[in-house]
């Protein structure tokens, strides 16, 4: 007997054909006796599949019954085994039994196959991003304005006074002989930045055109003591260098210039009232000021550049709070460019004390940026997040529905939505396994079905182009009619698949919320263009163009 179900008094018009001609064959009785409906196993590998089918009613025979297009070993009484590989992460496991006329019964399940981990697991390695050489050229653009909208007295204050000749440690004290010079201000016309990776770190230029450095010196010769504002100007500086990044914890990455070298171009220091010796003070203190200045600068660029977050971040998302932790664990660099790993933490609040998500080993991915840009998100990352988001229930959902033989659909997730490579093209896909939906007339049960769906990920612009967001595609939906209730509708399952998109396309709107939440790198006010979406070694890849 089919299994069947209604949705809709337009849907019943579907099935009122069903008679005439064309009609598809009355399929076998096919039930699956092992492995149950989401199912969970530790770890990858074989997994037997057993059942049970028997001819129609009209006695059509079984001709064969496929498991994930392994044909199954099946015995006169009807009782069958397949063995099956299922691979780290969520699989659907698809039975198919047809007969001699035609008929055939279909049968979708999900399960997880991977090690628990509790809520709150730090992903290692959860983002990888390589940045080319041309892309860094495209971003010594765009820190030369970043530094120009700098608040640079604030920035140095905290190292006030940034020039001290023979001075006592305490700043309470003061001797004969001494100098401290206070910093005011930077200011400057225009700055130009050149970036250019090579091993170990990056060829790094600063220059800034009309430099104005306004202070303070207090000083003291020959027990004489006063206090005079002094000002600096250079009609230009270049400060060059080698530029190392490293990781800083949660405050993203340190910066730090080696064998630094200054030029400038007419240098004048604007004082009065002082000692002869006090103008080459200032002069060289001035110039020391901006050499720890530039690294200083580069911080932030570096930390926009290279996707860290500067420190625990808290997120809304789908009405709940998400703690979030970054941390840069390894930083390379050679002349085509730079490669950065990260780990990352992500727990929705309330989830902590939760079941918990499956975990899969990953390796690190093979990151070609091209001329432009590539990131690589573990799974692991989203699929704690998306387990996170089911323990709380968020994507469950209850419908009203009009016509046809019941007014109401409520979907349950019986396991969590999960992100993982399809066996049958590599590509990474979410999976929606075995999710419990029940019809209700007048609030009496009157059916009951199985859905499972894969659902292609997409990779589209946000924040106007200067970030890139993980989306979801159109769903591939399975549907199979459950036992559990006795349905008093009809409606053939490849007909409820078509009317349960549209429920579908709710949890697909909120699971795209989810990972849309994820902070992928932003490259240091680039526009990301040109975007593609891959997969390798359990990651989902993006790469694409910066302007």
């Amino acid at each position: 007997m089919r299994n069947l179900l209604s949705i809709s008094g337009l849907l019943l018009a579907i099935t009122a054909c069903d008679g005439g001609p064309g009609a598809l064959p009355e399929p076998p009785v096919l039930e699956i006796t092992s492995p149950k409906r989401s199912h969970v196993q530790n770890g990858a590998g074989s997994i037997t599949v057993t059942g049970m089918v028997t001819p129609n009613a009209e006695g059509d025979a079984v001709e064969k019954v496929t498991v994930n297009g392994v044909q199954a070993q099946v015995s006169a009484d009807g009782s069958f085994t397949a063995q099956i590989q299922v691979q780290p992460g969520a699989t659907l496991i698809h039975t198919i039994a047809r007969d001699a006329d035609g008929g055939e019964a279909r049968d979708t399940r999900a399960m997880h196959a991977g090690n628990l981990k509790p809520n709150g697991t730090v992903v290692e390695r959860a983002v990888a991003a390589a940045i080319s050489k041309e892309a860094f050229a495209k971003i010594s653009g765009a820190a030369g304005t970043m530094i120009e909208g700098m608040d640079i007295k604030a920035m140095l204050a905290p190292m006030q006074p940034m020039m001290r000749y023979d001075d006592p440690v305490s700043l309470s004290e003061e001797d004969c002989l001494f100098a401290r010079g206070t910093v005011n201000d930077v200011k400057f016309t225009n700055v130009n930045i050149t970036l250019v990776p090579k091993v170990g770190g990056i060829t790094f230029s600063l220059q800034i055109d009309k430099l104005d450095v306004p202070g303070r010196v207090r000083w003291g010769a020959a027990c004489a003591k006063g206090t005079n504002d002094f000002r600096v100007t250079a009609d230009k500086i270049i400060v060059g260098g080698t530029l190392t990044v490293t990781p800083d914890g949660m405050n993203g990455f340190k910066t730090d210039l080696k064998s630094p070298v200054i030029n400038v171009s007419n240098l004048n220091v604007n004082v009065s009232g002082v000692p002869s010796w006090m103008e080459g003070f200032l002069s060289n203190g001035v110039q020391a000021a901006i050499n720890t200045f530039a690294p200083m600068a580069m911080k932030p660029v570096m930390n926009m550049a290279l996707g860290a977050l500067g420190g625990p971040k808290t997120l809304d998302i789908l009405g709940r709070k998400m703690d979030m932790q970054v941390t840069p664990a390894e930083i390379f660099f050679d002349a085509n460019g730079g490669l950065v790993v990260m780990d990352m933490k992500m727990v929705i609040q309330g989830t902590e004390a939760a079941k918990g998500f499956i975990y899969t080993e990953n390796g690190l991915p093979t990151l070609d940026p091209g001329q432009g840009f590539q990131l690589g998100l573990a799974d692991d990352l989203a699929n704690q997040m998306l387990g996170q988001a089911g323990a709380l229930g968020l994507l469950n959902l209850g419908m009203p529905a009009s016509g046809g033989t019941f007014d109401n659909a409520n979907m349950e997730m019986t396991l969590a939505p999960m992100i993982s490579a399809d066996a049958a093209d590599g590509k990474m896909k979410v999976i929606l396994g075995d999710m419990m939906a029940t019809f209700t007339y007048q609030g009496t049960p009157v059916g009951k079905a199985a859905i499972s769906a894969s659902i292609d990920l997409k990779i589209e612009s946000a924040n106007n182009g200067y970030g890139v967001a993980v989306q979801l595609g159109k769903p591939e939906i399975h549907v199979t009619t459950v036992d559990d209730i006795a349905n008093t509708t009809r409606l053939l399952d490849e007909d409820l698949a078509k009317s349960v998109e549209v429920c579908l396309s709710a949890q697909i709107a909120s699971i795209s919320k989810l990972l849309a939440g994820i902070p992928l790198p932003q490259v240091a006010g680039l526009q990301m263009r040109n975007l593609s979406v891959g997969a390798d070694d359990g990651y989902v890849m993006v790469k694409g163009d910066l302007e």
